[in-house]
This record gives C-alpha cells, structure tokens and sequence, in this order.
C-alpha cells in the first residue's frame, strides 16, 4: 500500500470514528420523552402496579395497588413528577422519566417504609414492566422485605387535585404536591390476614371491603 492509500486509509477510519463518537453521544442524551407517563395539564394517570416476588422461580403474584401520576417540572433530558397511591394510605413518592425509562422512589409508613421501583414504558400499550423493591428502616441496614419484578398498567384519569393556583409556578407545584399528600392520606390502611400493617407490595394483604 502507497503513501497516499495508507493517508486515506487512516482519514476513513477517523471518520468512522467520529461517526461513531457522535452515535453514542447521542445515545447517552436521550431527549425528553414524550407522551410523558403522565400527559402534560392532565390531573393525573391512573396506573395499577403489581409485584411478582423475585425470590421463588414461579415469580408469584403479591399485591396489585393504583398510583396516580402527576407531571412536574423538566429537569434537563428528565420529565419529573410526583405519585401517590389511592389504595394504600400515604404511598407517595416521586418520578422522573428518561427516554421510556421510568425511575420511581416512594414512602410509607410515615417514611419508615421505603419503595424504589425501575421500568420501562411500552407506549404501544400503556404498560411496563421491570423491578419493584422494598424495605422498611430499622436502624441497622433495612429490613428488605420485597425482591421482585412488576408490571404496570394505565387504567385511567385521576381525579382533579384541589389547588388555588395562585402565585408562580414553584407555588403551583408546592400546592400540588400538598393536594398529592392530602389525596394519599384518604386511601385506605392496608391490613396483613394477621391484623397487623400490610407493606403495599405485602402477599398476605387484604382486600380493601
């Protein structure tokens, strides 16, 4: 090969490569995502979320609750919101969306219980699928109380939050997320067959009467 093949030779490599470079780049800042979980100005939607346990090869089905989605603030390549239960009391949390990449935190208990919940959005079907963990603090390193997979479903709209509305948006988002909590703590206490508090995502749960 002449001195003048290698010289082009080498400056198609370095093209490939920046081609390249440029792809991943891309790849790695997924823009925002839209339809969003929840739709832009919608009060909310609805999705049912049910646990399979991680823990046995059957992955056997626990409990199924509903969550409401409510859209907050952009955060950059994030479209962010808060959740919050209307089957178990004061489930709530907060959501962020990357690409159809959905990563959830919540509490219960008052915050002694905590979820953290990763999947991803099949927009084809207003569902998703992926992994629901949970534990409850006990001053030590956490009593991991479920390891499993989940999936998740939209039903439907969420009943209208009450907020004023008044002040600028950081005020609007404040007053949603008090209206969120408020909408939490009206859902039901979960009880387990023993009479004891259910986890939401607990197998021996009873059904709401």
């Amino acid at each position: 090969m002449n001195a003048n093949s290698q010289t082009n030779a080498v400056k198609q490599i370095l093209s490939w490569l920046a081609v390249a470079g440029a792809t991943i780049g891309v790849a790695q800042a997924t823009p925002q995502h839209f339809p969003a979980v929840d739709q832009v100005a919608a009060p909310g939607t609805l999705y049912s979320i049910t646990f399979y346990d991680d823990t046995a090869n059957t992955h056997n089905q626990w409990a199924t609750q509903n969550i409401c989605f409510v859209q907050g603030p952009v955060q950059g390549s994030n479209t962010t919101g808060l959740w919050y239960s209307t089957t178990y009391n004061r489930w709530i949390g907060l959501w962020r969306q990357e690409g159809d990449q959905i990563f959830m935190i919540g509490d219960f208990w008052s915050g002694r219980g905590k979820d953290a919940m990763q999947w991803e959005l099949v927009t084809t079907k207003d569902e998703g699928f992926g992994h629901w963990n949970e534990w409850v603090e006990d001053g030590a390193y956490g009593n991991w109380v479920a390891k499993g997979n989940t999936r998740i479903a939209k039903i439907g709209t969420c009943s209208q939050l009450t907020i004023a509305g008044e002040g600028t948006q950081d005020d609007a988002w404040e007053q949603t997320k008090a209206a969120a909590l408020k909408a939490a703590e009206a859902a039901p206490v979960r009880y387990r067959r023993d009479g004891s508090l259910a986890q939401p995502g607990d197998k021996d749960q009873l059904p709401v009467n």
